[in-house]
């Protein structure tokens, strides 16, 4: 008989929050150092993308948790309403709520559904493109001219690697539970899995971005992300599973990282994964073609170790991303799940799907 109680926490979910909980405070942590490391030596460009990220990624997931579908309380927003929550929102802002929620997760037995999304959030908004912006600032700024008085510190090198890694273990580690939270029942070692692939997923395309943005420097890293966001809004529009005006917002985030779960049918999909995965492997030749033909007119001395180091890492990530999917992809058809399952496992993730994924077909039920 149900009795409306909670099931209990399998103890590895109540792991995975904690060393969840712990990949969010040193990754975090890092860009605050990476943020002050680049105004102290006047690395503005670096400063502001970093520090803009940072404060893009806390507000929108303040607003989600005070606001959006994290809000405790339904309806219509009037001025007590407003008041009420503002507390919450700054709380969130300041990191504190996912405290709370890591809390209520471990020790109260509690919904895990808005720390997973505040894990999402810091992830796919702040840890992937810092990942991105830190590997270009190594390849280009902290990694030449050291030892020179006017060149970067010794430490800024082992700082942005640092700093990368934890966004890539983060993005990973964030993809994975959204993985794990959207299933009613799945294993630790599938969401080890996914949170392996999904760190080869971003370690190979933030890495190779890096090297062909220092190669074109300065515009071509501008250039990439925008043909790629281009590529991306069509493929949504042929797609057509959501909404033109939401794709114009989750092209964003998938310019550097497919986000949708795995076990999700192809049609739930904003981009489908064989398309996104098709657009990657294309993107990964051109610019590699670019990136070797670059080479030949730079001499070796001007690349620098970060460049030579930024590209075995490119390559390897992506031999592990390609040999690891086909088992992920395999274990996540034995699973498909519908995006508009009537019947989630629990409340809160179907009012996370709700917020993220408006389809078209959600236009046809008004009240």
């Amino acid at each position: 008989m149900d009795t409306g109680a909670p099931a209990p926490m399998p103890g590895w979910e109540r792991n995975l929050v904690v060393v969840a909980l712990i990949v969010h405070i040193i990754d975090v942590g890092l860009d605050l150092f990476v943020v002050l490391l680049f105004v102290s030596h006047a690395q503005w460009g670096f400063f502001f993308g970093t520090a803009g990220v940072i404060l893009w990624a806390w507000l929108v997931s303040s607003l989600y948790i005070s606001f959006g579908g994290g809000a405790s309380v339904a309806g219509d927003i009037d001025n007590d309403d407003v008041a009420d929550r503002l507390p919450n929102f700054f709380l969130n802002f300041v990191q504190v709520q996912i405290f709370a929620e890591a809390y209520r997760c471990v020790f109260r037995n509690g919904d895990t559904d808005y720390f997973h999304t505040l894990r999402l959030m810091e992830a796919i908004l702040e840890a992937a493109p810092n990942s991105l912006l830190q590997l270009y600032a190594l390849v280009i700024w902290a990694s030449s001219g050291v030892g020179d008085p006017e060149g970067p510190p010794p430490g800024a090198a082992p700082l942005l690697r640092l700093s990368v890694f934890s966004s890539f273990v983060s993005v990973g580690l964030g993809l994975a539970m959204w993985e794990q939270k959207v299933q009613f029942r799945t294993s630790a070692g599938y969401v080890a899995a996914v949170a392996v692939m999904r760190t080869f997923e971003i370690a190979a395309r933030s890495a190779t971005l890096a090297v062909f943005a220092g190669l074109t420097h300065p515009h071509g890293l501008f250039w990439s992300l925008l043909l790629d966001y281009g590529c991306m809004i069509f493929l949504i529009v042929r797609h057509q599973s959501v909404q033109f005006v939401y794709g114009l917002f989750v092209a964003l985030p998938l310019v550097l990282v497919s986000l949708e779960p795995l076990v999700w049918r192809r049609e739930d999909h904003a981009v489908p994964k064989d398309s996104y995965y098709l657009v990657r492997i294309v993107e990964f030749v051109v610019m590699w073609v670019v990136i070797i033909h670059k080479q030949d007119s730079v001499e070796a001395s001007d690349l620098g170790g970060a460049v030579l180091g930024c590209e075995v890492m490119a390559l390897l990530s992506m031999l592990g991303l390609f040999v690891t999917l086909p088992f992920v992809w395999r274990i996540a058809r034995q699973h498909e799940l519908s995006r508009d399952v009537a019947d989630w496992a629990e409340e809160g993730a179907a009012d996370m799907h709700d917020e993220l994924y408006d389809s078209e077909g959600s236009s046809g039920g008004s009240d």
